[in-house]
Order: C-alpha cells, then structure tokens, then sequence
C-alpha cells in the first residue's frame, strides 16, 4: 500500500496569521519507498552505505532548478522573475551548505517509479510467476514528479512490462543516477494557488521520496514568486525561510516522527537500527510532547533542569501533531510555525538534537546558535499557567512598550494564536530595529531622551529624559532612585561588550557608563534610569571576540564652550565622591534653569576636589533653543550680575563669575562662529559690560565666602526648588 504524501506546513511572515498548507495539498504528491522487489542483493539501492572506516561523510545535497513558467504568464512585472529565481538559488546555495556542514550519511542515489502512475493493472492469480506485476501500462503516463517539479528521467529507476508468461518487456532502463548525493532538493520558483490564496506564504517544502531505512532522499521547494523581489525580505531571510523548510523535508515532519530509526550500537552499526517504539506522546494535559532521548536531554541543559525532561512540547494546530515547536516554550527556535526575520531566528541545540533522535544522521551540534529565549528558566517555564504571573520577564503583561527579548528592536507586549494567551514584547511594525541607523530621528528632529540608532545599538528599558517637565519631581534619581519597572519604556542606545556578559551604553551626549546586568543606572545629563538586562547583551563568541575591537564612536561636534565655576562652601566643609557628582548634578540643574534651556546644551558636568565646577556646552542633535553662543553670553551674563546659590547636603555653595572665556575647539566649521562670538565678548569687555578687563582661555569663577545666615527678603522671594536657590 503506497503511503500518502508529507507537505511541510508554510512559513510565514511575522505580520500575517499563519495557517497550514498541510491538509490541502499532502494528497497532490505520494511518499515513494523502493518496493522489495528493488532491494535484492545484487540490485541497485539507495540505501546508505557507509564507508569502512566508519567516519560519516558530510551530508551531499543536489539541487536542481526546473525552470517552469512562473505563473502562466500571470506574474512577471518588468521581468523581475529572473531576479527573483537569482535569489531563491542563492538562498538555497547557502542554506544547503549550513546544512551539509551539520548532518552527514553517505551513499548513492537513484529514486523511485511509482507503479500506481505508469501500471494500469497487475497480474493478480497469486499462483502465476509475475503475480502483483505490472501487466498492462497507463498510456497517459508522463513520468514522475515531487510537488509540481517533474524528475528527469536520469534520477529514476527504470520500469518493465510483465506478461502472463515469459520474460519482461523492458520499458525504460534505469537511468545514471545521481552520483556523489545524498539528497535531491527540486526548485521552483512559481506564483501557485497556493501562493495566491496565503499571500504571507514565503516558501513551502515537501518530502517525495524515501530509501529502504526510511530517510528521505528527495524534495521539492516552491518559493512564492512575489517575496522574492520584495524589498522587505533580505537575503538572510530567504535564506533561513529556505532552511526552515530544507530541515522539514529532512526529516523534522509529523509524518516522519514515526519513522525514526533507534540505532543502540550508535549511527555507524546500521544492521541494529529498527523503527523507535515511541517517538510522541500526550501528557496528562493533553500536550503533545517528542519524547526521544536527545532532544528531552537538550530541553533539560537549557532549562537548567536536572536530568532529561519528560519531552519536547510541538505546537497543535487545529487538534492534530505538527511538525514545529511550541513557540511558548521556544521562541526563536527556526522550527517555530511563524518566521521572525533572520535577525531573530537562531538553528537551536534542541532542533539539532532531533535530527540526531532520527536515526539518519550524525550531526555536528557546535554548529548550533545559542537560543536565549527561556535559558535557565525551570521546568515551569512557558506554560499557560505561569507565563502571566510575572514568574519570568521573558513574558509581559498588559500591553506597554518595552524591548523585544532580544533587545534588537523595541516592542509592544501583545499575544498571537500561537502563544496561547501568553504575552511577550513582539518588534514593532516599522522601525522597531534599534540596530538600523535609518530609523534615528532625522537632523533638526527634537531627540529627548537621547536615543542613538547604530549597528552597536541595542534596546533598554529606560525613562531617560534630558528635559525636566514642570512640577515633575518623580524623574530625579536622587529624589527617587528605585522608578518601577512600569515607568520604563523601550529605548535605542549604544552598547558595547566589555567581557561575557558585561558591557556598558552610551547615550547620546554621554560618555561611556558600565552596566551592571540586573540593574539600573543612572546616565550624566539625564533625568531618569536605564535598566541594564541580565544574560541577554554580550553572550556570544561572537561579542566575547568583538572586547578587542575598537570602540564604538559616534561624530559628535567637540565642545564649543567650557565653562568653569568656582564654589565656595561652609569652612572646613568636605565632600565624598558621591556628594561631589550629587553637588556637580545640582550646580548643572542650576544652569539649566537660569537659562531656561533644556539640559541637552550641557555634557560631561564634574567637579574636583577643591570645588571648582567645569561643564562642556554643545548642543546636541535635536536639541531646541537658541545657539551655544547665545547661551553662553545670556549665562555669562547673568551670572556676572547675579550668582547661583546652590543649597546640597544640608550646606550652602555660592558661585561668583570674574571670567569667563571659549575653549578651543577642532572643527573647522565653527572657526568664524567662534571667532565672532569671541569680538563680541572682547567688545563687551572693553567698554565695562562685564566689568573685566582679562581675556584668558578657561572661564574661572572665583567664589565669595558663603554667608552662614542669609536675609530675610532673600528667604521670602525665593522659594527653593529642588534644593536650589538664587540669590
């Protein structure tokens, strides 16, 4: 009895609802086996042979593009077909290679007639020699095909007429066979029904043919023409959409599980291989599981469980087994039902794992990507009772933005069909991608909360603002340091590894800040916390190996402006390191409020030890307000007239400009600006405006002492805000 076809359920676009192709259409194509009477001792076989020193061989895979039309003439706009065909070839070059380079058999290749195509009838008195042999030919046959791909000839076996009585009638003689291979994969590239009626539909895969032990040896992928030339699919997409559905017709299928061979004296004894007694299985909550030994071990490392897991959950679709991974559990994983762009799609150890569960193949398992999503989580982890309890912060709850888990995009907390109720931060539509620097904010843009959009950039939580709104005193981290995380919303900022797992962030503006993973920190120039992720950032070789790379840098115009205030306080009075930048944040707010200007004029505020106050002033893209030049005159000049009282720690400073001056500065785009500004202030100078008459190249201001008591006309004008007062 002929088996019926194994279709590969679609992969999809993360934007479109997925559905599966895979009751529809797995009638179109049978699943071929050689019949016994092809496995004599002395007839060709595809069955493996390995060589005699054991060593497996890497994994041969032919591909042979059949160039059909791609829709009747229905779908060629501007002859883009040929683009798009150079694209899915290329996908499938790469693809094929990753794969050849993790699995490995060895053995020559022929396929399969199938008798109930070219045999109208067979002979069938079981008492005569050509009994169940073909005894009259289909005249409408017209060979062999794999999901619309016709097979040459040349791959297949031949076929012979039998009569009642007397030698065979040879029909058509084997053909040469494809030498050096151990896997045919046909392409198409074609805008089928099947395209047309799932327009997300990237790709899909089927499984045609088989050899004597079951693996498959023959498949076909149809690309959905119209994908592939569309700008919103790089070539890493099409390439992991190709793989996702290259491992289905592998052998990672519902229909295949049953099949998968148990080899106890290990892959290179194939005479002890027999068919697994138990590949799946239903827990008592009616969760399909794959329970084979590999992959239940693989689960357990990465949950960090004890021992073997009782199993694998797979995704249920529409009550039946499916071929992927419940995605609750393995978010990321490329056997998911739902593709999220190659940027977040990882060729996992747990999938890996079950390819070595099948039987057929030795598999290279360093070639695995580390998959992030519920690492070290326990063996509670992504069930529909726990993910909504706020157990893990892999899930969320409510719908707020924040960071997608692996801190490429920002995201809103939302749900799909697949996730079950389960809510995680899924990318945003449109420009969630922190690392594209096309989606930072165009010059001139106001930019606030001081994101930068950077190959290097990452998403953190954060609340960053350099702007204090009116009245809003819950911003400032010395008043309250501990914000809840629902405060924190997705931002855009640089990062860079400095050893595994640790790193520090830049924000736009800032120097460079270490990040202590699990918690919050606090950024120079900004109001607010940015929370620092634990064991998301800097896990890789690849980000181990990148400590030794430059630094990032970003092109930021050099200070303009350097301006210097000396402080006088109480006598004898002495500041630690952290009241020093506590006085230095407040000296700054003081600044920013006696020029009414936002704090993304002012970078890199410090003080020393004998309290002489320097900040740079440029001003920073988006930034809004009048220039750094006029700034500097407005603050130079009220400063002369009226110092700031700056009132921190229970103590009293003053400040009491005498000079002031411009720093030099390297670009040359700012000579004439400088240059300007500088006549103006030496003119001012000149005829007394400021009372001065030295011109030296830092503005110093020296400090009076500070009164212990001040008057009460001072007291009863001004009310301190935020721990500062004028006088």
């Amino acid at each position: 009895m002929l088996l019926l076809l194994l279709l590969l359920p679609p992969l999809v676009l993360r934007v479109a609802a997925s559905r599966c192709l895979h009751d529809e259409t797995q009638k179109s194509v049978s699943l071929l086996r050689p019949p016994f009477s092809q496995l004599l001792p002395k007839s060709r076989s595809s069955s493996l042979t390995l060589p005699s020193s054991g060593d497996p061989q890497p994994l041969r895979i032919q591909t042979c593009y059949l160039g059909d039309h791609i829709s009747d003439g229905a779908w060629d706009p501007e002859g883009e077909g040929t683009r798009g065909v150079s694209r899915a070839l290329a996908a499938v070059r790469e693809a094929t290679q990753r794969i050849q380079a993790v699995l490995a058999v060895q053995g020559p290749l022929l396929l399969s007639r199938d008798p109930a195509r070219y045999c109208h009838a067979v002979w069938g008195d079981p008492d005569t020699p050509n009994y169940h042999r073909c005894s009259l030919l289909n005249p409408g046959y017209k060979g062999e095909s794999c999901l619309g791909a016709k097979i040459p000839d040349a791959h297949l076996r031949g076929y012979t007429l039998w009569p009642e009585q007397g030698p065979p009638q040879l029909v058509q003689p084997d053909g040469p066979g494809v030498q050096n291979t151990d896997f045919l994969l046909y392409v198409r590239v074609a805008h089928t029904s099947k395209c047309h009626q799932e327009p997300s539909v990237i790709a899909y895969a089927a499984c045609c043919q088989l050899d004597s032990g079951d693996r498959p040896l023959a498949g076909t992928i149809v690309y959905c023409a119209q994908h592939l030339t569309s700008p919103s699919l790089s070539h890493s997409d099409i390439v992991m959409a190709t793989l996702h559905e290259l491992l289905h017709a592998l052998g990672f299928s519902e229909q295949l599980f049953k099949k998968w061979q148990d080899c106890p004296s290990g892959f290179s004894v194939r005479e002890n291989c027999s068919t697994r007694q138990q590949v799946t299985r239903q827990d008592e909550w009616g969760q399909l599981l794959l329970t084979t030994p590999a992959v239940s071990l693989s689960l357990a490392k990465h949950l960090g469980v004890p021992g073997a897991s009782l199993g694998v959950p797979l995704e249920e679709e529409e009550g039946l087994l499916s071929s992927h991974w419940e995605a609750r559990l393995l978010q990321g994983s490329l056997m998911t039902a739902t593709f999220d762009g190659a940027q977040r799609t990882q060729l996992d150890p747990i999938t890996l794992a079950a390819f070595e569960d099948s039987g057929w193949y030795q598999v290279n398992h360093s070639a695995a990507e580390e998959l992030l999503w519920g690492q070290g989580s326990g063996p509670e982890f992504g069930l529909v009772t726990t993910c909504g309890t706020g157990s893990s912060d892999f899930f969320c709850t409510g719908s707020g933005l924040g960071c997608h888990y692996l801190h490429l995009d920002k995201g809103s907390c939302s749900s799909d069909p697949m996730l079950e109720g389960c809510r995680m931060y899924k990318p945003l539509a449109n420009g969630s991608e922190c690392w594209k620097k096309e989606n930072g904010f165009p010059a001139g843009v106001e930019n606030p909360h001081g994101e930068i959009y950077h190959s290097q950039s990452r998403c953190f939580f954060a609340n960053l603002t350099s702007q204090l709104l009116p009245g809003d005193k819950t911003r400032h981290p010395s008043l309250n340091p501990h914000l809840k995380e629902a405060e924190l919303v997705g931002r855009c900022y640089l990062h860079q590894c400095t050893a595994r797992g640790a790193y520090k962030v830049q924000v736009e503006g800032s120097p460079w800040v270490p990040c202590l993973p699990g918690k919050v920190i606090q950024i120079p120039g900004y109001y607010g916390l940015l929370f620092c992720p634990r064991g998301r950032l800097c896990q890789t070789n690849e980000a181990i190996n990148a400590v030794t790379s430059p630094p990032v840098s970003l092109s930021t115009p050099d200070p303009l402006f350097q301006l210097s205030l000396g402080l006088a306080g109480p006598p004898g009075h002495s500041l630690g390191k952290e009241q020093q930048e506590g006085l230095a944040e407040a000296v700054l707010q003081a600044l920013a409020s006696r020029g009414g200007t936002g704090r993304c004029y002012f970078h890199s505020p410090s003080i020393t030890t004998s309290l002489v106050f320097t900040v740079h002033m440029w001003k920073s893209p988006g930034c809004q307000g009048p220039s750094v030049a006029m700034l500097h005159r407005a603050l130079t000049l009220t400063l002369q007239k009226k110092p700031l009282e700056v009132y921190h720690g229970g103590a009293n400073f003053t400040t009491q400009p005498s000079k002031l001056l411009l720093t030099s500065d390297h670009n040359p785009s700012m000579t004439h600006l400088r240059l300007s500004v500088g006549l103006c202030l030496m003119l001012l100078i000149f005829v007394g405006v400021l009372g001065t008459t030295a011109y030296q190249k830092r503005a110093t201001l020296p400090v009076r002492p500070s009164p212990s008591h001040h008057s009460p006309e001072l007291h009863g004008t001004r009310v301190p805000v935020r721990g500062i007062r004028e006088v």
